[in-house]
């Protein structure tokens, strides 16, 4: 079990962690990436976009270049990420938990989760209410880390956060019923071309 299996202490962790994130966050997720994310969730500015486990607003801000801010609802459980969002960005934001999503049934027209689903106790949960809140012919998109390489690397990160593989990953979007999935991995860097794998799959 890691360390933010437990909701409280998940929620404990972000408030201190919220401090330096937005100092941390560029160095491994780059705008590249940030850009792939939003561009294989089939954005337009009519769209009425969720994101999931927003945080301080970095993928928000990517979200918010091609839907007006009005239209974007970010979801997070941590008030510290939210209050340090709110002073970047005019989106709507919601406490709320990723595998609990307090929003009606296909409410959206796509839903985004970047460099979240890995705190998840329940990440097959999640993406079945990212799925259940998004219109016919949306898409879900979610950014996932994968296992360090570093052994050492590995065996810390382990205690705070899960590391699904690709195939993982697409099976927890089969599983939610999602059709059309596809998959790419990428990173920052040549040495770390394969840090993360963005998945994106369409509500039939």
């Amino acid at each position: 079990m890691a360390l933010l299996d437990d909701k409280k202490r998940a929620r404990n962790f972000y408030r201190y962690f919220s401090i330096i994130y937005d100092y941390i966050n560029p160095v491994f997720y780059s705008k590249e990436m940030r850009r792939k994310v939003v561009e294989m969730a089939d954005l337009s500015k009519d769209c009425l976009v969720i994101e999931v486990g927003s945080g301080t607003g970095f993928t928000t801000e990517e979200i918010v270049k091609v839907v007006p801010p009005e239209n974007v609802f970010c979801v997070d459980l941590t008030p510290e990420q939210i209050k340090k969002a709110r002073k970047k960005l005019k989106t709507n934001f919601i406490r709320g938990d990723a595998e609990s999503l307090p929003f009606k049934d296909r409410t959206f027209d796509a839903a985004i989760s970047a460099g979240s689903i890995e705190y998840w106790p329940n990440p097959q949960k999640g993406i079945e209410e990212m799925a259940r809140v998004t219109k016919k012919g949306g898409k879900v998109v979610i950014l996932a880390p994968r296992e360090p390489e570093s052994s050492l690397v590995r065996k810390l990160a382990e205690k705070i956060m899960i590391f699904p593989s690709t195939k993982e990953c697409v099976s927890w979007f089969e599983m939610a019923g999602l059709k059309d999935i596809e998959f790419v991995e990428m990173g920052p860097y040549r040495f770390l071309s394969k840090l993360v794998v963005i998945v994106s799959g369409r509500v039939p």
